[in-house]
């Protein structure tokens, strides 16, 4: 995926100087808007009307604007999904960033080429559900309909993309499927259904949480937070009481397992709107959660959440749990949708740790392990992030096996990168030392910082969002959060110290 690297100077000369066309250059507001946000789409719409070459157009494209978000930091992101001859196209979204005057700071590209493509399919669509379904060991009897698009992710080509739900092996799935409508053959899939476990109810017998009363009943419905409701699995029902006390210390009660769900949603709603976000979607709204599962498991489903027990039929609802589930709702609902190359769970695992750290508190200290107040399986936690292998041998460092490993494995690298970042190799205070890929020393920059670092880069991802990706993308975040290259360097020794490396096209930083 191409990404071009703007200065944040009014000059379009020195705007081309580092590497930008000629027409973003001339994009560029040459002064503030009365809004930062018009600001922002003004320019971006000034960028999509001249067809910078950056973004690779052909004369068939058009762009749809999907997103814009606004950040405290002088930062702005406005999203944009492509058509083709009227097609989707997978993989032909970008983002244009700018700072409040409208001036360009980055402009991330998902697509490598212009696309030139029949939009006349040889497979029939009859045929492509039903390729589209051997995708799963187990589909169930919802009707798939597939749709041409073309898939630009790699070298364009027309295609049927198809979701299919059912199980596939032991896990509930959920997959968009791609089948090549000339040849018939299912090539590319990504899965919409992400699992995780947990810990049981641990967050404490005094918390606050959000209810709504409404004549003599109150319902776990936070009135603040829009969207943030909690209930039982079985039948879907948020729960209900004629007061506004709710659960107990049982760990197996369901209403029990919501109060953590709150509780935790909550801080992840405010943690978010500290950066400026209104909510999980980014509009006002959050997503609802249900306790009750009947699987040693957890699932962000694309929609809500879901909730399942440990070894001891105790609800798996902790914050690192719950929060890497909406971590999962985070990535979904920014711009480029899931992230791919095995990363999802790394960026469910940064949430769940940020967010425990955010609330601080006592009955579930702040630390950088998942799972770790059950014993899930009789194994301690699921993972490890300050040093990966203790757990299951998870890979400490990046190599070109993990992308194709179980995504949860995967997670490995990542997690040990944001431990590096926000606590460094040698942290004290209690801390746990972090071993280093490269025998090198770093130091952190806190884990509020480095979630604001992260936070920033999900926000100019694209389709399929991969490591070497994220790597770019950090380094820009933090490029634009610090123009004295502070946060650029230590976000970029992190990546070198679990062996992900320099690449094409990564942002350079010198002081100024």
């Amino acid at each position: 995926m191409k990404r071009t690297h703007l200065l944040a100077v009014p000059a379009a000369a020195a705007l081309a100087a580092a590497g930008l066309s000629p027409l973003v250059a001339q994009a560029t507001s040459a002064s503030a808007a009365p809004d930062p946000t018009l600001a922002a789409r003004a320019t971006a719409e000034r960028i999509v009307a001249a067809r910078a070459p950056e973004l690779h157009p052909s004369a068939n494209d058009a762009f749809v604007r999907t997103q814009v978000i606004g950040t405290p930091w002088n930062l702005n992101y406005v999203a944009y999904e492509r058509t083709y001859r009227g097609l989707p196209v997978v993989g032909g979204d970008f983002v244009v960033v700018t700072n409040n005057q409208g001036e360009v700071r980055d402009l991330s590209v998902a697509q490598k080429q212009a696309i030139d493509v029949g939009v006349t399919s040889k497979i029939g669509q009859a045929a492509a559900a039903k390729t589209s379904r051997a995708a799963l060991t187990k589909p169930d009897g919802t009707a798939v309909k597939p749709r041409l698009v073309v898939y630009a992710l790699g070298t364009p080509r027309l295609a049927w993309e198809a979701t299919v739900s059912g199980r596939d092996g032991k896990e509930n799935s959920r997959k968009k499927v791609y089948v090549d409508a000339r040849t018939g053959k299912r090539f590319a899939e990504q899965e919409l259904v992400y699992a995780g476990t947990g810990t049981g109810i641990w967050e404490g017998s005094n918390l606050t949480i959000g209810t709504t009363q409404s004549g003599g009943q109150y319902t776990l419905s936070d009135p603040a937070r829009s969207g943030l409701t909690c209930g039982d699995y079985s039948g879907k029902q948020i729960f209900s009481g004629p007061d506004d006390l709710w659960g107990s210390a049982s760990k197996t009660n369901k209403e029990s397992g919501c109060v953590d769900v709150m509780y935790a949603g909550a801080g992840f709603w405010d943690l978010l709107k500290s950066y400026g976000r209104n909510g999980l979607n980014g509009s006002g709204r959050w997503s609802p959660a249900y306790v009750g599962l009947n699987q040693v498991n957890a699932y962000w489903t694309g929609s809500e959440a879901d909730f399942g027990h440990n070894n001891q039929n105790q609800w798996i609802t902790s914050t690192d749990v719950v929060d890497h589930e909406f971590g999962h709702g985070l990535d979904n609902f920014t711009p480029g949708s899931m992230s791919g190359g095995g990363t999802q769970e790394f960026v469910g695992d940064v949430w769940g740790a940020s967010v425990e750290a955010f609330l601080n508190n006592p009955a579930d200290t702040p630390d950088y392990t998942v799972g770790e107040l059950v014993n899930l399986t009789g194994s301690g936690p699921i993972r490890n992030m300050y040093n990966p292998s203790l757990v299951n041998n998870d890979p400490n460092c990046y190599s070109s096996s993990v992308p194709n490993m179980e995504v949860h494995k995967a997670a490995g690298p990542g997690n040990h990168w944001f431990y590096l970042l926000a606590e460094g190799s040698n942290p004290g205070g209690g801390k746990p030392t972090s071993p280093t890929c490269n025998n090198s020393q770093v130091t952190g920059v806190g884990v509020s910082t480095a979630s604001k670092i992260f936070y920033n880069a999900m926000a100019m991802k694209t389709s399929g969002t991969s490591y070497p990706r994220y790597r770019v993308l950090t380094l820009s975040a933090a490029k634009n959060l610090d123009s004295t290259c502070g946060l650029f360097n230590k976000t970029k020794a992190a990546w070198d110290a679990v062996s992900l490396g320099a690449q094409s096209g990564e942002p350079t930083c010198t002081a100024h």
